[in-house]
Parts: C-alpha cells; sequence; structure tokens
C-alpha cells in the first residue's frame, strides 16, 4: 500500500468508530477538534515520507527542510518553497481525509439509529436504504472532492522530486493513484 493510500485511509479508519456533537454552546465539535489536530500536526510536526524499501528514513520538516537519517539535505530557498507546497498539499488532503471520516462515522450512527427505530416501529426497510442512500452520496460528493486534490499533490511532488534529486526516491505517488482514487470513489 502506498503512503498516500495510507495518507487517504488512516484518518478514515481511525474516525470511523468516533461520534460528536456540536451542542451550539459553542463547543468545538468533534469534527473541528479533529481537523485543528490534523492541521496543527502539520504544522508542528515533520512528515514522514516513507521507509521505501533500502533506503533511509526521509522526513521534511515544518520549515520545508528535507531530512535523511536526520541530517539535514541543505535546500535552496526555491526547493524549501517546493516543499514547503508538497507539505500544504499533503495538509490539505490530510485534512479533507479526517473530515471525511467524520462523515462517515456520522453516517453509520445516523444509519443505525434509523435503522433500529425503524425495527422497532415496525417501519420498512426501505426508509432505511433510502435514508442511507441519501447520506452516501453526500459523503461520495466529499470523497470526489479529495480525489480532486491528488493532482495538485501529485504536480507538487513531481516539481519537488525535479528540483530535489534526494527527494525523487521517495516520491511513490503515480498518476494511477489519482485514477484509483476516481474509480473508488465512483
Amino acid at each position: 500500500m502506498s503512503r498516500l493510500s495510507l495518507l487517504l485511509l488512516v484518518p478514515v479508519l481511525a474516525l470511523a468508530g468516533c461520534g460528536g456533537k456540536d451542542d451550539g454552546a459553542g463547543e468545538l465539535s468533534l469534527a473541528d477538534k479533529v481537523a485543528r489536530e490534523v492541521r496543527e500536526e502539520m504544522a508542528t510536526e515533520n512528515l514522514d515520507l516513507g521507509r521505501q524499501s533500502g533506503l533511509p528514513r526521509a522526513e521534511l520538516t515544518p520549515e520545508g527542510e528535507m531530512l535523511i537519517d536526520g541530517q539535514p539535505v541543505g535546500l535552496d530557498p526555491a526547493q524549501r518553497e517546493l516543499a514547503l507546497a508538497y507539505r500544504g498539499n499533503v495538509a490539505a488532503i490530510a485534512e479533507a481525509g479526517a473530515g471525511l471520516g467524520m462523515q462517515g462515522a456520522a453516517l453509520a450512527k445516523e444509519s443505525i439509529g434509523i435503522a433500529i427505530n425503524g425495527l422497532l416501529s415496525g417501519e420498512g426497510t426501505a426508509a432505511v436504504e433510502k435514508n442511507a442512500k441519501d447520506k452516501a452520496r453526500e459523503i461520495e460528493t466529499v470523497a470526489k472532492s479529495l480525489c480532486e486534490r491528488l493532482p495538485a499533490l501529485y504536480e507538487s511532488q513531481q516539481a519537488l522530486a525535479a528540483a530535489v534529486p534526494e527527494f525523487a526516491p521517495y516520491a511513490d505517488m503515480d498518476e494511477s493513484d489519482i485514477d484509483d482514487c476516481h474509480v473508488n470513489v465512483n
């Protein structure tokens, strides 16, 4: 599984069992808290570029510096700008993925409640199925918007790989990841 697949999957799986509500009293909803945590993590922690077979660990710092085995690569300002653009695209997808996970969790929670109410009230499964399909379409729309962010991530990855040869072996996203996202969402 590629790092991109993990990037898209981890927030969804991590949040699938979560539920939360906005109590209307100014409290942040769980979705807002998760989004804030993702933003803070991306702003303050190194981005792990993964450990490709036979390659040392590589990271991008919040300042746009590349580290290989903990040692700075020594990027010039233009390369650092490309690294920051790449990090920004990763951050946007991570935050959107967390939002998608929260919506999926809310759908599951709501669907279970509707199903239980339907069973207890004697209401047929048609209403339950219709609600689930309506909600699933909403999530599909959000997932499609997530897929639409992938070309920018790919382009920023390619630009960084072209400018920083040390980054190139860690650039494991390819155009098929974009195609796969669209196929899996439809």
